[in-house]
């Protein structure tokens, strides 16, 4: 079954890819400009396409990110929400299995990930376990891709088990949570 699975996704690539993807890059003489509009395009569709991401849900037994329809259900007090915002490091897994340090201070929001690249990001409180994290730059392959300066997120806390909280965004009917660790 599995098997039959990745059979289809693959057909399914390899059609997006010789249908769209390849015509498109091909305007572009420049080699170096055909691989930074690929880089773009896999990145955003990641961002705007729930559907690719099921596709390329392929992760890493150390992430807890995981995609689902039903809006994880908030079990979490005032004052465990109100003590996230007062631990300043964590980290969290991405899919592939590294680990992305994350430093809260004031406002701001950076990431430090494993291959020594950083994000900065904007960090807004937006009521009762929600803040929202509002994009300024990076120099990492994929974040860089996925967000454009100003691009804003929302996640919501839902549970906290000894320092590590369980948050989620939604995303076009979607709810992908994850776990961030107190360093």
């Amino acid at each position: 079954m599995v098997q039959n699975i990745n059979l289809a996704n693959e057909i399914r690539i390899n059609t997006i890819n010789n249908s769209h993807i390849s015509p498109y890059l091909a305007k572009f003489k420049d080699t170096i400009v055909q691989r930074k509009t690929f880089e773009q395009i896999f990145y955003r569709l990641q961002k705007d396409c729930n559907e690719f991401v099921a596709i390329f849900n392929q992760k890493s037994s150390e992430s807890s990110w995981v995609m689902q329809k039903e809006k994880p259900q908030q079990i979490l007090s005032r004052k465990q929400c109100d003590d996230f915002d007062k631990i300043s490091k964590y980290y969290y897994v991405e899919n592939d299995g590294n680990k992305v340090e994350v430093n809260l201070e004031g406002n701001l929001w950076t990431e430090k990930f494993s291959d020594g690249t950083f994000s900065k990001l904007f960090y807004r409180k937006k009521g009762n376990c929600e803040f929202e994290l509002e994009f300024i730059e990076s120099d990492n392959i994929s974040r860089k891709n996925f967000s454009v300066k100003g691009e804003k997120y929302v996640y919501k806390l839902y549970d906290e088990d000894n320092q590590t909280y369980s948050l989620y965004t939604e995303n076009k009917g979607m709810y992908f949570t994850f776990k961030m660790v107190k360093q």
